[in-house]
């Protein structure tokens, strides 16, 4: 298995605890080793999005692509599960089928969205099954003659709050007759530096509310704390507890990713915002001809304003904390609109029908 983020090692995690009778080994993090695979390499702590940002990790990641592609040689399994990182896994799939081993894409480079033709269609010839997350991204794939399969989004089969609204109040010592808000950076190294100063900014401006950070590793808990403390604002940090921290509170203001869909599982207003380097921003534009209309994958998915987005150089405290205060004004709005994207993930249960599917083609 090869997962090389945090929220791809929550899925591979869930993912691996379904694949009964079977070795499982490779590269992930806490969740894959709480799930029984034998982690040998973790760069959950270094993963990056956009082209510069990548640049510093990029001798580390060839290093880590070197050792993936000796541990394949070496063990030569009878399938190799890659979950998300196109930028990697694609080049480790390409040295997997040269070998022979079957691969199997969880969570697949998401060139249906932004890539390009011959992208769909290298991802349609390289990979062995691809297990769809989404009903368009099945058809694209299918279209270009992949294997691919469609069983819902496996997001609703973890998104799930373990306590009651006052119980978890209680338990982190919150108000329950006052507005809570959530602030959530992300979980990269380039999100935590550019990201959470303008959270911490539109915090500052917000009166009469509480402040909850969730956070889905310890990696980054020390120089989150520090920037915390810094800025003098009373933002509880809560570490293991995410879908209760997003399940109950008032609004969650986010990075783009995976935590705008749970939000929207969950039923919670959200905010999503985003910020890139220029120079990478410059080169997906308009050297890759990457034009997408929205960003979050909610508005992607209805083709509409659902959640609201503010990125580059929208994505400001001041815009941040307006649309704050409109949200929590009228928080029925938001929740009407999500209805209708719960139900293009599909029904529960992915996560079960996808590992029964992997063991079938790995054994036929």
């Amino acid at each position: 298995m090869s997962a090389a983020e945090v929220s791809a090692d929550l899925l591979a995690g869930n993912l691996a605890e379904e694949l009964k009778g079977c070795k499982l080994f490779g590269m992930g993090g806490e969740k894959m080793r709480r799930a029984g695979v034998d982690v040998r390499l973790d760069i959950t702590g270094k993963s990056s999005i956009g082209i510069i940002e990548a640049l510093k990790y990029l001798p580390h990641h060839l290093l880590i692509l070197k050792k993936l592609k000796e541990m394949l040689k070496k063990e030569r399994p009878d399938a190799l599960i890659l979950i998300d990182a196109q930028g990697l896994n694609m080049v480790l799939a390409s040295y997997a089928r040269k070998l022979g081993i079957k691969t199997i894409y969880y969570i697949a480079p998401q060139e249906w969205l932004w890539g390009t033709k011959r992208g769909v269609e290298k991802v349609a010839k390289t990979i062995g099954l691809i297990v769809s997350i989404f009903k368009k991204e099945h058809e694209t794939f299918k279209a270009a003659g992949g294997n691919s399969v469609f069983f819902g989004h496996p997001l609703l089969d973890v998104v799930k709050t373990s306590m009651n609204r006052d119980e978890f109040c209680r338990k982190f010592g919150f108000n329950k007759d006052q507005k809570l808000i959530a602030l959530c950076p992300g979980s990269r190294y380039h999100e935590i530096k550019d990201l959470l100063p303008i959270l911490i900014e539109t915090a500052s401006k917000i009166k009469g509310a509480q402040f909850v950070m969730p956070i889905s590793s310890p990696k980054f808990r020390q120089s989150i704390e520090e920037k915390v403390v810094k800025a003098s604002l009373n933002i509880k940090i809560i570490e293991g507890f995410n879908y209760d921290v997003l399940g109950h509170s008032d609004l969650v203001i986010s990075k783009s990713g995976t935590t705008i869909l749970e939000c929207v599982c969950l039923g919670t207003p959200v905010i999503m915002f985003y910020k890139l380097s220029p120079l990478t921003y410059f080169i997906g534009k308009h050297f890759l001809g990457i034009k997408l209309k929205y960003y979050s994958m909610p508005n992607i998915l209805t083709d509409k304003m659902v959640v609201p987005e503010y990125v580059m150089s929208a994505a400001t405290a001041e815009n941040l904390y307006k649309e704050a205060v409109r949200m929590l004004a009228e928080p029925e709005k938001a929740r009407a609109d999500y209805a209708e994207i719960r139900m293009l993930l599909g029904e529960p249960g992915a996560t079960v029908k996808a590992a029964e599917k992997i063991l079938e083609f790995v054994k036929g």
